[in-house]
């Protein structure tokens, strides 16, 4: 489990990074030109217009090499993502649990819908791991619970935390790291509402009623330094420079979720069930980004070998660089959505993988685990 869990946070964090970004984080403008001016006639004009080409092509090399920037599409997304993540780790749909459940798993999430802003494929991701422990109420109680017969209501908790850091280069003056960390709980009910039919070589599971209680926080940050070299030579003139900055980027999301659920199964030759069913969910929270450039002024040298060659011998100008990095965004208050998934049932030990999509949106998440039940 934990070396799955690397691999996914590996993916999730370093899939927040676009190498092509059409809305742009970081601005570079030449503020000082010196005794340059594009009025002094067309030497001087095509020299500006050749240097602001240069220190564009800059701009677009440094914005490939920073995360993409977090509007608030995109923390919307990521806040969604945080919610689905969680559906299926801390409930139980097919696994015919008598006494007692021990398990774990994990969620994976993402907002399929492409943020028009950006080039990524994706408007969030969400991760959610989780460690499950379940009992029926039956062995502990023997009169009702709220009128309802303990032998068929069944009680859930999950809980897990997990951090990860990863180096994305180590080479000087380009170092960046990112890291992942998560904290998941929860508290499910599972209600047999009506009973199943049938033997465990072909049978009918009935149908489950699901009430339970979700929580979910994820933290990204993104550490990173950037230098872009500029070194080019045209119309007599030669301009050379350095741009550097430091970007810190900080992603938190953290959200809540109430979901009800229909669910039912069918058992197939004892060791296959599959199962499907209906959710609703009341959601609250949401995800920001905050960030930091910290970005230097780039001088910029323009000589020139020509005499009477504006850039004879050397003119200086000044660069500055700005960058919009903070965002938030609130998670859908309202969820409804439909899940699938297949078991696989070995003697007290079951393998899960399930999906679920939400109706009307592109959100959609997957989870896997192991159960140990008796």
């Amino acid at each position: 489990m934990k070396k799955k869990l690397t691999v996914i946070a590996l993916s999730l964090g370093l899939g927040l990074y676009a190498s092509d970004s059409r809305a742009k984080l970081f601005t570079l403008r030449v503020t000082d030109y010196g005794n340059l001016n594009a009025s002094n006639g067309p030497v001087e004009a095509a020299l500006i217009d050749f240097i602001n080409t240069e220190v564009q092509k800059v701009e677009d090399q440094v914005n490939e090499d920073i995360p993409v920037p977090p509007p608030k599409r995109f923390m919307e997304g990521m806040a969604n993502s945080s919610v689905m993540a969680g559906k299926g780790i801390g409930s139980d749909y097919a696994s015919n649990m008598s006494v007692a459940l021990v398990g774990a798993g994990v969620g994976v999430a993402a907002d399929l819908e492409k943020d028009k802003t950006t080039d990524s494929d994706v408007s969030g991701v969400g991760l959610a791991p989780g460690a499950v422990l379940g009992f029926n109420l039956g062995t502990v109680r023997s009169s009702k619970v709220f009128g309802l017969d303990p032998k068929r209501l069944n009680l859930y908790v999950n809980f897990m935390k997990y951090t990860h850091d990863q180096t994305i280069s180590d080479k000087a003056d380009e170092e960046s790291s990112a890291s992942l960390g998560t904290l998941a709980y929860g508290v499910h009910l599972r209600y047999d509402w009506i009973k199943g039919k049938g033997s465990k070589l072909l049978g009918w599971g009935g149908v489950k009623v699901h009430l339970g209680y979700e929580f979910n926080k994820t933290d990204i940050s993104f550490r990173g330094k950037v230098k872009e070299e500029l070194n080019e030579t045209s119309a007599g003139a030669t301009i050379s420079g350095t741009s550097r900055a430091a970007p810190t980027i900080d992603i938190r999301s953290k959200t809540h979720s109430i979901p009800l659920e229909l669910s039912t199964d069918v058992q197939l030759l004892y060791f296959v069930s599959l199962y499907t069913g209906l959710g609703a969910d009341a959601n609250f929270g949401s995800a920001s980004a905050k960030g930091s450039l910290n970005a230097e002024e780039m001088t910029i040298n323009c000589t020139s070998s020509a005499g009477g060659h504006p850039c004879n011998p050397t003119e200086v100008l000044k660069a500055n660089a700005s960058a919009d990095i903070d965002g938030k965004g609130s998670v859908n208050p309202f969820t409804f959505r439909g899940f699938a998934g297949l078991q696989l049932n070995l003697p007290f030990v079951r393998i899960f993988g399930q999906v679920d999509k939400s109706l009307g949106d592109e959100l959609v998440s997957a989870t896997a685990g192991v159960r140990f039940v008796y």
